[in-house]
């Protein structure tokens, strides 16, 4: 569920104090004072321009929390539906929006050939900084800092664990050789 900043409230009550500002300079002959004046005219302008750069502060420079994917959400990589792999779920913040992929092998292409996915699936992204990555540690199911995960490849497909003691213990249980960190990946 996204949140709603709770500042778009205090928006609103500024909007309801304009119109009210607005109603009694044009519907009532009331006497009206010259601030009640400044403030229709001058308000709407110092709202607006606050939201604007607040609203684009908060998006280019949020702190992201890993949430759930939506039904309608696909992996840009393959196309699969995310929701049907919750255990491996990996999900991307960038330039504002949520990318979900529903593998970790996925999240590495998609990283390493960036331009090609972003025109190929027509994301709309400007800015190819990544704020935060976060998936599924694959044996707690918990979600883990991506960057900070350590990864196991078998066969096809990646797995992360958020220790790399767990990440041994999987690599030797599966004859796997090959422990990787999300630097070593790229």
């Amino acid at each position: 569920m996204r949140k709603i900043n709770p500042l778009w409230f205090l928006m609103l009550a500024q909007i309801g104090l304009i119109l009210y500002g607005f109603y009694r300079l044009t519907l009532t002959r009331l006497h009206v004072r010259w601030f009640e004046v400044a403030w229709v005219i001058i308000g709407p302008v110092v709202l607006m321009s606050f939201f604007g750069i607040f609203t684009y502060y908060n998006i280019k420079n949020a702190y992201k929390e890993p949430s759930e994917a939506r039904t309608s959400d696909r992996c840009p990589v393959c196309g699969a539906f995310v929701y049907t792999n919750p255990n491996t779920t990996t999900e991307i913040y960038l330039d504002g929006k949520y990318i979900y992929f529903d593998s970790p092998k996925d999240m590495v292409k998609f990283i390493k050939d960036m331009d090609f996915y972003i025109s190929y699936r027509k994301l709309n992204i400007k800015d190819k900084h990544i704020k935060s990555i976060y998936l599924r540690d694959y044996q707690t199911k918990n979600w883990i800092d991506g960057k900070k995960a350590y990864y196991v490849s078998l066969g096809e497909d990646l797995y992360a664990f958020s220790n790399l003691e767990d990440a041994k213990e999987f690599a030797s249980l599966n004859n796997a050789n090959n422990i990787k960190t999300f630097k070593e990946l790229l």
